[in-house]
């Protein structure tokens, strides 16, 4: 299924797939516990699709 731009319509280009934290803590945690503050901080792999004519960028969970 093609996937179109949602902003300008224009079918998008996919330009393949990256990993992203989730979750974990920010701010003052992180400073007083340092590393240990990560823990809880997870991984997704997300499908990353380009518009040509915008330049806007869209993120997809992968196809299986």
């Amino acid at each position: 299924m093609e996937k179109t731009c949602t902003s300008c319509s224009t079918p998008l280009e996919f330009i393949g797939s990256e990993q992203f934290r989730v979750g974990g803590t920010t701010g003052g945690w992180k400073l007083l516990f340092g590393e240990w503050a990560e823990l809880g901080e997870g991984m997704i792999e997300l499908a990353v699709w380009t518009c040509p004519k915008c330049r806007k960028v869209e993120f997809y969970l992968p196809e299986k």
